[in-house]
């Protein structure tokens, strides 16, 4: 499954390393797109955690091509 994470903020290069096998793309005006595959639910969890744990602000998750926010 692949999904769009949005975040606040607009991430610099240098935190592709934490992002590994994660595009990272800066959208302007404060909002940066992650954008990767995962295997399975708990892989796209992992993620979100590390997101968590870095204290950034969630925008939005969406599942690409089966549709659907969570």
């Amino acid at each position: 499954m692949r999904y769009e994470i949005r975040i606040e903020g607009e991430l610099g290069d240098e935190w592709a390393g934490w992002f590994r096998d994660l595009a990272l793309v800066r959208e302007g005006q404060g909002v940066t797109l992650l954008t990767c595959s995962v295997a399975d639910q708990a892989a796209l969890f992992g993620i979100l955690k590390k997101v968590r744990d870095l204290g950034m602000s969630l925008i939005s998750v969406y599942r690409i091509g089966n549709g659907g926010t969570l």
